[in-house]
C-alpha cells in the first residue's frame, strides 16, 4: 500500500464526515465572509506600524507572537494572511467538533462558519497583519482542550499548546478554559459518573493552570534575555497574578462586562432579525440542554445537577476573565471569542436532539416516536437559527469592511489635499519637522459621512471617518500612500505648540492660516 493511500485510509478512519463539513464549512463560509478584507487593503488605525513589523510585543506580554506571525512573513499580507488564518479557523473547528462529539455534518458545517465568521474574527481581520498569529492561538488553545480530553496523559502536551496560545495573545487562555468548562457541563448533563468527571476535572485543571504557569515562565526568561519588562499596556503587568483586594472588584466587573456585552454589546442585537435569530437560539439551545438532562434522566442525579450549576456558575467568570485580572483593561472585541465556544456548545446540544432522533428511529422505538420527532423539529431550529446568525455576521462584516474601504478613501483624499497645502507653502521644505496637530478634522469644515456607525459601534478601531488621529499617524500615511516624506517632533514638543497662544489662535484646516511655523516646525492645525 502507497504513502497516499495510507493518508487516504488514516483520515477515511479517523476524521468523521461531521469535522470534514466543519473544515470546508469554515474554509468556504469564512472566504465568502471576509473576501472584501482579503483582497484589498482597508488599514485601521495600527495599520501603519505594522506594514511591515516583526510583531515583537513581548513588553505587552505576548512573546510567542513573532513566531506565530512569522510563518507567512512580517510584513501586512492581506490575502495570505487572511487565507492561513481561515484555515487555522477550519482546523480548530475540526477539533472541537471532536472535543464536543457533533455527530451530524450539518451541525458540523454550521458550527464551523459560525466560528470563522464570528464577531471576534471579524474585529481580528481588520488588524490583517497580525489575524494569523491570532487564529493560530484559537487552534492551540483547542488544541490543548482536545489532548487534554481524548488521552490519559494528554494533558501534558496540553499545557505546552496553551502555553503557547496564551503567549500569543491572552485572551485565548479563555478559550480554552470556555471549552474545558462546557465539555465538563455537557457530559454531566448526559449523566457522567462522578469518578469519570472528577478524573476529567483534575486533567482540565493540570492544563489549564499548568499552560498559565508555563506562560509566567516563559515570559519571565524572554523577559530576562531580551533585557525587556512589561509595559503595564491592558493589565500587561498583573499576567504573573492579581491582588487579593482586586479580586472581588475584578468579579464583580467580569460579572457585569458578560451582561453588557451580552445584551448591548453591538454585535448580537444591532437589528431585530439578528436580534430574533439570538434570542430564539438561545432558547432552543436551553430546549436542547433541558432534553439532554430528561433523555438521559440526568435529573435523578442530584450531584450531576449540583456539578451543573455550579460549572455554569463560573461561564460569566471565564468569558470576561481578562476584567478579573484588569478590570481597567480595554475589553475590545478581539477579546470576545470565548462567546464563540458558548455559540459552539449551543449547536453541540442540538445536534444531540437531532443525533438522538435518528437513532430511535433506526431502533424503531415507536413509543418515543412522536415525542423525539417533535424534539428533532427543535433540534433543527436550533442549527437554523444558528445558520441565520452566520448570515447576519456576514452582513456585519461586510459592513465594517465597507466602512473601513471609505474611511481610507477620505483619509486618502484628506492626506492628500494637506500635503498639496504644505508643499505650496512658501518657505517649506522637504526635510523640515512638521506636526500635523488635532486629531480628525474639524466636524464644521469636514462634517461627518459614516453611515455604518450602528454596526461598526461593536467593532475595535472600524467606526469614523477617518483611519489617522495622531501626527506620527498622518505622516507615516503620507509616507506610505503619498510617497511624501515629513519629519514629526517628538511628543513632548508637540504638546508644548499645542499649548501656545500662537496655535490656539490658528483657524483650523482647510481655512487660510492653518499652517504656521511656530519655533522652527511647521504646524498644521486640523481641529482644536
Amino acid at each position: 500500500m502507497g504513502f497516499s493511500k495510507k493518508i487516504a485510509n488514516f483520515i477515511k478512519k479517523k476524521v468523521f464526515a461531521a469535522q470534514t463539513a466543519a473544515f470546508f464549512g469554515a474554509l468556504l463560509i469564512g472566504v465568502i465572509c471576509h473576501m472584501n478584507v482579503l483582497t484589498s487593503n482597508l488599514p485601521v488605525y495600527d495599520t501603519f506600524w505594522n506594514i511591515y513589523s516583526g510583531q515583537d510585543m513581548i513588553s505587552s506580554g505576548r512573546p510567542f507572537l513573532t513566531y506565530a506571525c512569522g510563518i507567512t512573513s512580517y510584513y501586512n499580507l492581506p490575502w495570505l494572511n487572511g487565507i492561513v488564518a481561515i484555515l487555522y479557523i477550519a482546523l480548530a473547528a475540526m477539533i472541537i467538533v471532536r472535543i464536543f462529539d457533533i455527530q451530524k455534518p450539518v451541525s458540523g458545517a454550521i458550527l464551523g462558519g459560525l466560528l470563522a465568521t464570528f464577531p471576534a474574527v471579524i474585529g481580528t481581520f481588520a488588524f490583517s497583519y497580525t489575524s494569523d498569529g491570532y487564529m493560530l492561538a484559537f487552534l492551540l488553545a483547542a488544541l490543548a482542550v482536545f489532548l487534554t480530553k481524548e488521552y490519559k496523559w494528554g494533558f501534558i502536551p496540553g499545557i505546552f499548546a496553551l502555553g503557547f496560545s496564551v503567549g500569543i495573545y491572552q485572551s485565548y487562555f479563555f478559550v480554552g478554559a470556555m471549552l474545558a468548562l462546557f465539555v465538563c457541563i455537557i457530559e454531566l448533563s448526559e449523566g457522567q459518573e462522578l469518578k469519570k468527571f472528577l478524573s476529567r476535572l483534575w486533567r482540565f485543571a493540570a492544563m489549564t493552570v499548568g499552560g498559565y504557569v508555563f506562560y509566567v515562565i516563559a515570559l519571565k526568561v524572554m523577559l530576562f534575555v531580551k533585557h525587556e519588562s512589561l509595559s503595564g499596556y491592558q493589565g500587561t503587568d498583573k499576567v504573573a497574578g492579581i491582588s487579593l483586594s482586586g479580586i472581588l472588584p475584578g468579579l464583580k466587573a467580569a460579572v457585569l462586562d458578560f451582561k453588557e456585552f451580552t445584551l448591548h454589546g453591538g454585535v448580537f442585537t444591532e437589528n431585530i432579525w439578528m436580534k430574533m435569530a439570538f434570542i430564539a437560539f438561545i432558547l432552543l439551545s436551553v430546549f436542547a440542554f433541558v432534553f439532554v438532562i430528561v433523555k438521559n434522566r440526568t435529573y435523578k442525579k442530584i450531584v450531576n445537577l449540583i456539578l451543573i450549576l455550579a460549572c455554569m456558575a463560573f461561564i460569566p467568570f471565564v468569558a470576561s476573565g481578562v476584567k478579573i485580572m484588569s478590570q481597567d483593561a480595554l475589553f475590545h472585541i478581539l477579546m470576545r471569542m470565548p462567546w464563540a465556544v458558548l455559540f459552539a456548545a449551543g449547536i453541540a446540544l442540538s445536534d444531540r436532539v437531532l443525533s438522538s432522533e435518528a437513532a430511535s428511529k433506526k431502533t424503531g422505538a415507536e413509543n418515543e416516536k412522536e415525542r423525539i420527532t417533535w424534539s428533532g423539529i427543535g433540534g433543527f431550529l436550533g442549527i437554523i437559527m444558528a445558520g441565520a446568525m452566520i448570515f447576519h455576521f456576514i452582513l456585519s462584516a461586510n459592513i465594517v469592511y465597507f466602512n473601513l474601504s471609505e474611511r481610507y478613501e477620505k483619509t486618502y483624499a484628506l492626506c492628500l489635499r494637506i500635503a498639496d497645502r504644505l508643499e505650496q507653502t512658501e518657505g517649506y521644505e522637504t526635510g523640515d519637522p512638521v506636526a500635523v496637530l488635532g486629531g480628525f478634522p474639524n466636524v464644521f469644515n469636514y462634517p461627518t459621512t459614516e453611515v455604518t456607525e450602528k454596526v461598526t459601534r461593536g467593532y475595535h478601531e472600524t467606526g469614523g471617518d477617518y483611519a489617522i488621529e495622531s501626527a506620527e499617524k498622518y505622516a507615516e500615511f503620507m509616507k506610505h500612500y503619498l510617497n511624501v516624506t515629513i519629519r514629526v517632533p517628538d511628543f513632548e514638543k508637540q504638546l508644548e505648540i499645542g499649548a501656545t497662544e500662537e496655535y490656539l489662535q490658528m483657524p483650523c484646516f482647510p481655512e487660510e492660516g492653518c499652517i504656521k511655523r511656530i519655533d522652527g516646525i511647521w504646524v498644521i492645525k486640523i481641529n482644536g
